[in-house]
């Protein structure tokens, strides 16, 4: 039962997550040129080139997504292939539904007049968008697929470091996107793409930050009930041995909040002020109380 509705979840999350990748790139870089690498961006330039339609865009990301699923499921095996299968064909049906539903010269940025304005909105809406989207995504062991499996082949059979075959891939398409568009709009793709990696970031690591309170002391039990009583935190115990006198000493670790660290501070003063106290920024807490 829980695994099942684990499942659910885990399919839903993926679904909202390629959606707002796919208005990020409807909305936003496609109109504005902008190619941010990937099997998207070179969508862009296939339009660009061949004068193609929106629909026509999303027939080319389909097919090439396709194209590098199949090569994927061939080299990297049946399981990378269905965990990829779904979000590889849902974001074109999806841009694809856009082009049907949307009229053509639809512009969600016609009210802003400055050229220079107008593409920084594009260039950080359209980022936030899909660095949400992809966050979920890549959240849930997914992919949106496209030169994601490129990535994954080069890291795998190559034995490449991952950076190394995100930046080789991606820098290869905004390098034929600056050939097509020149600089002023390269300049905003790579400037989307920084943006992008820190919003997945923070998606993915999207439990609350917090601090990790490490204490070694001699009153353990007036320690953890005071914790307890005026903190409301849990803690865990762990024996520790001082490394000069050899003596066993209790150590309490107490992750907590924010707002919970002065309330922390001042119980440890007030039931052993000799206590060795340090304190380390926790980047998630998940779990009760966290989440």
């Amino acid at each position: 039962m829980f695994k099942n509705k684990q499942k659910i979840n885990e399919f839903i999350q993926i679904t909202i997550g390629v959606i707002f990748v796919t208005l990020g790139f409807y909305f936003f870089f496609s109109p504005a040129n902008l190619v941010t690498g990937g099997v998207s961006g070179l969508s862009i330039i296939f339009r660009q080139i061949f004068s193609a339609s929106e629909t026509g865009v999303s027939i080319f990301i389909l097919v090439a997504n396709l194209l590098l699923l199949l090569v994927g499921g061939l080299v990297l095996g049946k399981e990378y292939f269905l965990k990829t299968v779904y979000g590889t064909i849902m974001l074109p049906l999806l841009i694809y539904f856009y082009s049907l539903v949307i009229p053509s010269d639809f512009n969600l940025l016609s009210s802003v007049t400055d050229n220079t304005s107008r593409l920084i909105i594009t260039t950080v809406s359209g980022a936030v968008l899909t660095g949400f989207g992809l966050g979920l995504v890549f959240k849930n062991n997914a992919t949106t697929g496209g030169t994601d499996v490129l990535q994954k082949i080069l890291n795998t059979k190559a034995k490449l470091p991952y950076s190394i075959t995100i930046y080789l891939t991606d820098a290869l398409v905004i390098l034929a996107g600056l050939l097509i568009f020149k600089l002023e709009a390269t300049f905003y793709a790579i400037l989307a793409l920084s943006i992008v990696g820190f919003v997945v970031d923070r998606v993915v690591l999207s439990g609350r930050t917090g601090y990790t309170v490490f204490i070694v002391t001699n009153d353990y039990q007036l320690l953890k009930d005071a914790i307890y009583a005026k903190v409301n935190r849990g803690v865990t115990k762990v024996q520790v041995v001082g490394g000069y006198n050899e003596v066993d000493r209790d150590m309490i670790i107490c992750t907590i909040s924010r707002n919970q660290l002065y309330n922390l501070k001042s119980v440890v003063a007030e039931i052993d002020p000799l206590a060795f106290t340090f304190i380390t920024k926790t980047t998630e807490s998940v779990g009760q109380g966290f989440n």
